[in-house]
């Protein structure tokens, strides 16, 4: 399977409202939270997002403290945890404009979110972007919880949305080194319900089941009949095969 960057709809969804933040009045309002349910590809657009911004993406963890995430950040930046690092950190992100995107941050809403205030602080003052990529519950947390200092921050939230079946299309097409057919394009939609997750898992095994054809077939697009009998998604921990 090739690796590349397929430009989903939901991944024009978040540039635009990413610029929607570029273009904010008050420069201390640069939040953008990311939500959408699991599989969506919100990591993978926003790990390409950052190389292409020259930004620094980081992943919360449970036992994240603002001292061990400034540490992480300012490794990410190839800073030596020396004295003065912090200063240091926060004069080349401002320097630099430096975009801070957070995966799983949920976790920075611990202590009545520690971090995630820490964060605000960085780029509050840098006046750079925060992009925070949350579960549905872990915004309904911040919504709920004493934070209305954060939450007057965000002025951009992105909702990944299911994706279409031309979104499935176009990565099936971008991403497969084999040709595939609409009607299995269209099968692969039905049965992953649009979880691009599931439907890069797909292509690998319709790729492996490409080498098992007969040579006359090499270039032929794979069809339903190709893949009949062939395990294509696990869901669960169930798997969904290509029935004849």
């Amino acid at each position: 399977m090739k690796r590349e960057f397929v430009k989903t709809s939901n991944a024009a969804l978040f540039e635009s409202k990413i610029r929607e933040a570029q273009l904010r009045g008050a420069r201390e309002s640069g939040l953008v939270a990311v939500t959408g349910r699991p599989g969506e590809g919100k990591t993978r657009t926003l790990q390409a997002w950052a190389v292409a911004v020259g930004g620094i993406m980081v992943t919360a963890q449970v036992d994240w403290t603002p001292r061990k995430m400034i540490v992480e950040i300012a490794e990410k930046l190839g800073l030596e945890i020396t004295r003065g690092f912090e200063r240091r950190m926060e004069e080349m992100i401002a320097k630099n404009n430096i975009s801070i995107i957070v995966d799983e941050a949920g976790f920075t809403l611990q202590n009545r979110a520690a971090c995630l205030e820490k964060l605000r602080g960085i780029t509050d003052k840098s006046s750079t972007l925060l992009v925070l990529v949350f579960m549905a519950h872990d915004v309904s947390r911040l919504f709920a919880a004493n934070l209305k200092q954060l939450k007057d921050r965000i002025n951009n939230e992105c909702n990944f949305q299911k994706s279409t079946i031309e979104d499935v299309a176009l990565v099936c097409n971008q991403l497969s080194e084999v040709p595939i057919a609409p009607e299995l394009i269209k099968h692969i939609y039905e049965k992953t319900d649009a979880c691009m997750r599931l439907v890069v898992n797909a292509i690998t095994r319709i790729e492996l089941a490409a080498k098992a054809r007969i040579e006359s077939e090499q270039n032929k697009p794979m069809t339903l009949a190709h893949v009949r009998g062939v395990e294509l998604f696990h869901v669960l921990g169930q798997s969904v095969r290509r029935k004849g």
